[in-house]
């Protein structure tokens, strides 16, 4: 799998006129070498990739030395106490011009770096390849996604008027940690009443109630992939004003799902959504996109928005479809699922 995705990104390098790459962003490291440490802040590194046309070399420190050794059968280069000094001979090694991640590395790391060898900026090389999933990613994804499945089915036994919408979020994080041995792929939201007017609310010590709409977005990462889905919840009778909003959104999703596919622009997905809402008279309370890639990320490309760079869905990315309508003051509904892009169709997953 690895082998696969190495010559695909050298493939890259050659069209990107690029005798090799230096790789910084943490998901882009572990999609190409199987490398699973973390940088869990800016500015602190857990390793590097470096990679021409017939060498891929990882860099680390030794705390990260075994794991390395363990996770992957690359070329591993060792430092210790300065990482320009001790790493500039092997950078020397390397076919020019050398890439760096632009959109990742720190000003102040290529100031240093660019010290000890010259370097130039790319942009988006190794997330191009991240954007298809294969069928490892395919099958780890709905994996994920089904603990996030379960996890509504539970929530809906769960959620009774009176809980916090922390204690609900916090609830949530421990099903995921201890009942299904999964990570966190984002804080979970939980937002009721007027806090679901905003669609990435904080969960707050308000105590959900009868007779308001209550947004949960959650999503679990399972073998270093995530899942993202949202259902919005009422408790007690509903209002005609949830009803209303409720079947506009759920009429939406389900337009989109009818009609993205493979060669759609990203933009025209989004449209699709936005002028349904407009032609029911709600043009300016859908907030955000409608959806975005998910992967080793919760959040990466593409986008599904509104906004340029625009672009056109291939087969086997996975993208989210979460239309949503907000209304200061009462609240909002959001409802979100993941969908695999096929040729004619997507798979709703």
């Amino acid at each position: 799998m690895y082998e696969v995705r190495l010559k695909r990104l050298r493939e890259l390098l050659s069209e990107n006129n690029l005798g090799a790459l230096f790789v910084s962003n943490p998901a882009n490291r572990r999609y190409l070498s199987g490398f699973t440490a973390e940088d869990h802040q800016v500015g602190e590194s857990a390793g590097y990739l470096l990679i021409s046309q017939d060498r891929a070399v990882l860099l680390t420190d030794p705390r990260y030395a075994e794991r390395a050794k363990k996770e992957t059968n690359w070329q591993i280069n060792i430092y210790k106490k300065d990482f320009f000094k001790e790493t500039v001979s092997l950078f020397e090694e390397f076919p020019k011009p050398i890439g760096f991640e632009a959109q990742h590395l720190t000003y102040r790391f290529y100031q240093k770096i660019s010290e000890f060898i010259e370097v130039i900026p790319t942009k988006n090389i190794v997330e191009t390849l991240r954007k298809i999933k294969d069928k490892e990613e395919i099958e780890t994804i709905k994996v994920a996604l089904s603990i996030a499945k379960k996890l509504f089915l539970e929530l809906e036994r769960f959620l009774r008027a009176g809980k916090t919408e922390k204690e609900i979020a916090w609830w949530i994080e421990e099903k995921i940690r201890k009942e299904y041995r999964a990570e966190l792929a984002f804080p979970p939201i939980v937002a009721s009443g007027a806090n679901a007017a905003i669609p990435h609310a904080t969960p707050s010590e308000k105590p959900i109630r009868e007779k308001e709409p209550i947004i949960i977005d959650l999503g679990a990462r399972w073998n270093g992939y995530c899942s993202d889905m949202t259902r919005t919840f009422y408790l007690g009778e509903k209002d005609e004003t949830f009803k209303k909003i409720y079947n506009l959104v759920a009429k939406a999703q389900s337009l989109v799902f009818s009609k993205i596919c493979a060669g759609m622009m990203t933009n025209k997905a989004d449209t699709i959504a936005r002028e349904f809402f407009k032609r029911q008279n709600y043009k300016d309370e859908f907030l955000h996109s409608l959806g975005h890639g998910v992967g080793i990320l919760v959040h990466e490309p593409p986008s599904l928005s509104p906004r340029e760079p625009f672009e056109k869905l291939q087969e086997n990315m996975i993208v989210t479809v979460e239309p949503g309508l907000y209304l200061e003051g009462w609240g909002g509904v959001r409802l979100e699922d993941m969908v695999l892009i096929k040729k004619d169709k997507a798979i709703v997953l």
